[in-house]
């Protein structure tokens, strides 16, 4: 690899004359050029010692082209990995920029991208061959968090990984003592390094509303089959049978699925998908003014508390355009008002980002924390002294804080 550093600052190009295990000779790539290189393994290996150099070239030492014939992916992985490590989030096209100032030579897209995908599987692992790992960290997990539900599936015939499903029993054990009996429930697809499938989260809100995660899976697709195998899983880790809501997008095969398996609880829609639905429906039929009032009217009726809010709210959805009133009752409206819902949704109408874009990032980006980049962004330095230093100072200030405090700690 240095050899080929040195090449292609130089500008020049070799052939190999000899080129085992214990010794390397190569030699300028015109014949006619007297300059060669001949090294041999230092005893012990597996390092190379240079045992004699002519560095005279007398062909020009200039490759006339803005391409080097000794690239690859392999000199590019290596070219990158130490960006790679403070930051992930390095762009192929960024590469190219790179390599073009510092070596003055151009590589095509398709060399930059398959050399970030060397580059990535050495820092962090391939992500095809990490699938294979999944049954030993199950029966891990297992062992060392007893109580807890991790359900791995493969195709009876290939062998190929179809879905898995963990939710520790500390997360189940959070969720009955600290949140509120809600789930949000969401899929997002992974879009990470040509591994395909979706993501089936189950999260909650705690009493600082903030968002707890319960159970998640990976799976080929978000289908009714998916769903239905998430929720019988998610249904054995629950340790009460206390009634719950549940709050959804209605997504591919999960307005069927949370009947089937939970039927004595309810299920709410999301809000914000029903106001795009909404406005799709009045898209290009009615003017902008009366599109925004219309859209007000229908956000009374989802956020009306009593009757009479909502019997007021449709009334005046009724004496402005009739239509809206009748898609409102044909949109299944006792899953997403307040006053019509059977069960309790604590004031929550949306599942916004909550589960599908906090998660997918979540996924995607679980390792750019340990990177120096990440330790950057949380004020720590090289050795991390300021980042420790200001967590001990939060730790002992929260201790003092505790100490006053009595009842039940929640997650």
């Amino acid at each position: 690899m240095e050899l080929t550093n040195y090449a292609i600052v130089r500008g020049f190009n070799w052939k190999y004359l000899k080129n085992d295990s214990v010794r390397l000779t190569v030699r300028c790539y015109l014949s006619v050029c007297p300059w060669r290189l001949h090294a041999s393994v230092v005893r012990g290996g597996p390092q190379f010692a240079i045992k004699s150099l002519n560095n005279k070239h007398t062909c020009g030492c200039d490759i006339m082209s803005d391409r080097h014939p000794r690239t690859s992916k392999k000199w590019v992985a290596n070219a990158v990995k130490g960006k790679l490590v403070d930051k992930p989030t390095y762009r192929a096209s960024e590469m190219m920029s790179e390599i073009r100032r510092k070596y003055d030579i151009c590589i095509p897209y398709h060399q930059a991208w398959w050399g970030k995908e060397v580059a990535v599987s050495s820092l962090y692992g391939d992500f095809r061959t990490s699938y294979h790992m999944l049954n030993w960290y199950s029966k891990r997990a297992l062992q060392t968090n007893q109580g807890s539900i991790l359900s791995l599936e493969v195709d009876p015939e290939t062998q190929r990984f179809k879905r898995f499903f963990i939710c520790f029993v500390a997360s189940a054990y959070g969720f009955e003592v600290g949140c509120r009996p809600m789930l949000f429930l969401d899929g997002t697809h992974i879009k990470q390094h040509r591994v395909q499938g979706v993501i089936l989260a189950a999260s909650a809100l705690n009493s600082n509303n903030e968002l707890f995660t319960v159970a998640y899976s990976i799976a080929d697709s978000e289908t009714y089959d998916n769903w239905v195998w998430f929720l019988q899983n998610l249904k054995k880790a629950l340790l009460s049978d206390r009634r719950m809501a549940f709050l959804s997008d209605r997504g591919r095969g999960l307005k069927e699925a949370i009947p089937d398996i939970f039927p004595n609880d309810d299920h709410g829609y999301c809000f914000q998908h029903i106001m795009q639905n909404f406005n799709d429906q009045c898209a290009g039929k009615y003017a902008a003014p009366f599109k925004k009032l219309l859209r007000k009217i229908l956000q009374r009726i989802a956020y009306a508390v009593t009757e009479q809010e909502y019997e007021d709210a449709m009334m005046a959805m009724e004496l402005n355009y009739a239509d809206a009133k009748e898609w409102v009752l044909r949109n299944d409206v006792e899953h997403w008002s307040h006053a019509r819902f059977p069960g309790q949704r604590f004031g929550s109408l949306n599942t916004q980002a909550i589960c599908s874009i906090t998660f997918c990032h979540l996924w995607a980006y679980s390792y750019r924390d340990n990177s120096t980049e990440g330790r950057r962004r949380n004020g720590q330095g090289r050795d991390g002294r300021k980042g420790r230093c200001r967590n001990g100072q939060g730790r002992k200030r929260r201790c003092r804080n505790g100490q006053g405090r009595k009842g039940c700690v929640l997650p």
